[in-house]
């Protein structure tokens, strides 16, 4: 055969060669919360991207999220994205717009947001934080603790929820900039002692 491939219509009533399917949408961001997943990151954001008429793209993601974040109330001054994974060094946020966001998702006046909190990792327990909170100072946030986790060489990062002593429900989010090379554990085993302390209070 010679003249390369081509697209074109099929003739009705055509035969079904084969289907793929992705999970539900809820499945989706489940996955990409509790296991970290880059790709899927990546992709949600394009979604996003689609449904506010921006490209299908690393600017059309961070644009559409300016937008979402806007609708919601946040301020779009405490962020600034190029991508939707976490893995570009020009990504911005602060530690307040997370919580914020957190708060917001649990509050009730945004149902759609509630989703996040089925993947969310626990400590000690799943995802990204399976095999944390196990050393001297952490195993109090075991099993309370929820949190995304975020790591760049050099950057750590866990933001989430935290059920103190007396069963008050707090969010959190502790980042931390500039670790010194070789110390992800010891940084990560810093934030979950700051973690565990919340975990190990009233705050009253």
């Amino acid at each position: 055969t010679g003249g390369g491939a081509s697209t074109g219509g099929a003739p009705a009533p055509g035969t079904e060669l084969g289907k793929v399917e992705s999970p539900p949408m809820i499945r989706l961001v489940d996955m990409m919360i509790t296991d970290s997943d880059n790709v899927i990151a990546e992709a949600l954001a394009r979604q996003v991207a689609l449904a506010r008429n921006r490209p299908a793209s690393f600017t059309g993601g961070a644009a559409a999220m300016d937008i979402v974040l806007g609708e919601l109330g946040l301020p779009a001054d405490e962020i600034t994205l190029s991508d939707a994974s976490g893995l570009s060094r020009r990504n911005r946020i602060s530690p307040s717009l997370l919580t914020d966001l957190i708060a917001l998702a649990g509050d009730g006046t945004h149902p759609e947001l509630g989703i996040i909190f089925g993947g969310l990792p626990v400590a000690g327990w799943s995802g990204t934080l399976d095999g944390r909170y196990r050393s001297d100072g952490t195993t109090a946030g075991a099993g309370v603790v929820r949190a995304k986790t975020g790591t760049l060489t050099g950057v750590h990062a866990i933001a989430g929820l935290v059920t103190t002593a007396d069963g008050r429900l707090l969010t959190f989010a502790v980042l931390a900039d500039r670790a010194p090379a070789g110390s992800l554990d010891d940084t990560r085993r810093a934030l979950d002692r700051v973690t565990s302390a919340l975990a190990r209070c009233g705050c009253r």
